[in-house]
């Protein structure tokens, strides 16, 4: 068996043409479906959810929808300062 190293060290795996994190996202959005049995409204919304987060991952730099929650209030960066300080005692 022939071991290749890889092109590009820092790209995601690739599946299906999406990367890894998006084509999660699409299995989601399909397991949401077959909960609610396929009913349109919750088709639609999860169709929407998964263009978006897809167009959002990638045409933003990488970090951005975490930020995003971050500036929303739903994620908090562990261990990390304020994003207003700018003194800090070391």
């Amino acid at each position: 068996m022939r071991y290749q190293i890889p092109r590009y060290l820092n790209e995601q795996v690739r599946f299906v043409g999406l990367q890894s994190d998006e084509f999660i996202m699409c299995l989601l959005s399909f397991y949401f479906c077959t909960i609610f049995q396929f009913q349109w409204m919750v088709l639609i919304l999860n169709l929407v959810m998964a263009a978006s987060f897809i167009w959002l991952n990638r045409n933003f730099p990488r970090g951005f929808i975490r930020h995003l929650a971050y500036f929303s209030g739903f994620y908090r960066f562990v261990n990390y300062p304020d994003y207003f300080a700018n003194r800090f005692i070391e």
